[in-house]
């Protein structure tokens, strides 16, 4: 037990923290025998248990010749989706995949670990599962109020609050150390004693946690994408999202794809939106006013993916050229999916996390550089605010804004393209933790290890003991 702020932290020693000692029945499992600390495949027991059920798997079923089980790990406040994906020739140490989010999900996206098959299941089980209030894990804090679309507002955010509060929901259920714990119960409950952990994005903050609270039971941890607790995400962000537009300039004038430029355009662009707003009509029919804010907000997730770049080297020369509906229309085609129904993330469970674990630790003051960039992207702050103020959850103990420290063999990947998680975070990681390589990518933006192969092949590698270049030629 650690000490911070007078508050107490259960630390590895105390690893029954939930009082579980589960163990799991999987009739299709087919490597009998008990867990060992050097990271055996997940075993098969002859008892079931009363922690970890078997269940249906949700969605559709996605064609492998690999074993795939789904369960519910029961807690006493929250229901977990989880799915085990087995090996046909495990040789290390199963992973625990962290999801982003907060309020993402893993259990119903299994298709991207199978379809085409990651390379880390030639020699490891893949553990996924849904992070508490989001996913297919219950109770959701999925806000349906907001499946309208874009046009959502307080109003939707205050009604997602009241029917969550009549229905006995805490609505700050989803912290990093809770989401943590739930973690070391689910391990407990498979019967493991150590594990792998694959954290993207806001998974990373999980991962990071759990070397904190359960640092025995991790043989290695992957951090795609990764945000350090210490760094304040929000206030870094402006800065952050400007330095990728910078690198994606430098590529574009690479290959003569932008003679113009990319920026100053965009500064253009943004600072029009500023001065008056123009309502543009999406494909749904639907009226939306666009504002630098919600343009910039726009372009940085769509930048996020993996068709980011490509697609805002012809969108924002587009905007420039005062066709704004055609650069919104491309921008939207790729950017992640929200407000709507059946998006992948839970609102609810985003807002409680993010209100709990991050706002508090952050100044949240809104800039006026002069540079409509930074200006623009800062303004997103208004809105934060308002939404953490009407969410109204308690903040998290200050440990858990701290920095983690370990020797636990790290391998940290970072685009050079990323505008979420700045590839300057990655190095802050890096230089803090004491065994940890990093692997940067001027081609790579958001969460690489999930959409490019050679970004897959390396973690493949460094799972299985290697070390990897870190500056790989792929």
């Amino acid at each position: 037990m650690v000490t911070v702020d007078g508050v107490r932290i259960p630390t590895r020693t105390h690893l029954g923290i939930r009082g579980l000692v589960a163990v799991l029945l999987v009739a299709s499992m087919a490597c009998a025998g008990s867990p060992t600390s050097d990271g055996s495949p997940i075993p098969e027991v002859s008892a079931a248990s009363d922690v970890l059920l078997d269940a249906a798997c949700p969605g559709e079923e996605v064609p492998t010749d690999l074993s795939v089980t789904c369960h519910r790990l029961e807690l006493g406040d929250a229901s977990l989706s989880v799915v085990v994906i087995r090996s046909a020739d495990p040789t290390g140490g199963p992973v625990l995949h962290l999801h982003g989010g907060p309020g993402g999900r893993a259990v119903l996206d299994r298709h991207r670990w199978l379809a085409p098959r990651s390379e880390v299941l030639e020699g490891h089980d893949v553990i996924l599962v849904d992070q508490r209030g989001g996913g297919d894990s219950t109770p959701s804090l999925d806000c349906s109020e907001l499946d309208a679309g874009p046009s959502a507002g307080l109003d939707d955010y205050r009604s997602c609050r009241r029917r969550l509060d009549d229905s006995g929901i805490d609505r700050g259920q989803t912290t990093v150390h809770q989401v943590a714990l739930d973690m070391v119960s689910l391990r407990e409950a498979l019967g493991l004693e150590s594990w792998h952990l694959h954290g993207v994005s806001f998974g990373t903050r999980i991962a990071l946690e759990l070397i904190r609270i359960d640092e025995g039971a991790v043989l290695s941890a992957v951090l795609d994408s990764p945000m350090p607790p210490e760094v304040a995400a929000y206030d870094d962000l402006p800065a952050g999202v400007l330095g990728a537009l910078e690198s994606l300039e430098v590529g574009c004038r690479e290959v003569a794809a932008c003679t113009e430029g990319l920026l100053e355009p965009l500064r253009g662009v943004l600072a029009d939106l500023a001065d008056g707003p123009v309502a543009v009509t999406t494909r749904s029919g639907e009226a939306v006013t666009y504002d630098d804010v919600r343009f910039a907000r726009l372009l940085t997730d769509a930048l996020a993916g993996p068709m980011g770049p490509a697609v805002a080297r012809r969108a924002i020369p587009l905007a420039s050229s005062q066709r704004l509906a055609e650069a919104v229309a491309l921008l939207a085609e790729i950017a992640s999916p929200g407000r709507s129904a059946g998006d992948p993330v839970a609102e609810g469970a985003q807002l409680s996390s993010e209100c709990a674990d991050e706002v508090p630790f952050n100044t949240m003051a809104t800039t006026h550089t002069g540079d409509p960039i930074l200006d623009a992207v800062s303004g997103a702050m208004n809105d934060v605010r308002a939404l953490c103020a009407l969410w109204d959850v308690p903040a998290s103990p200050r440990i858990i804004d701290l920095a983690v420290t370990s020797d636990v063999p790290v391998l940290i990947l970072s685009g050079h393209l990323d505008p979420i998680t700045p590839v300057a975070w990655a190095r802050r990681l890096a230089d803090g933790l004491g065994n940890a390589t990093l692997v940067e990518h001027r081609g790579w933006t958001h969460v690489p290890s999930m959409s490019d192969a050679c970004a897959g092949h390396i973690v493949a590698g460094f799972l299985d003991g290697g070390t990897p270049a870190t500056s790989p030629d792929c």
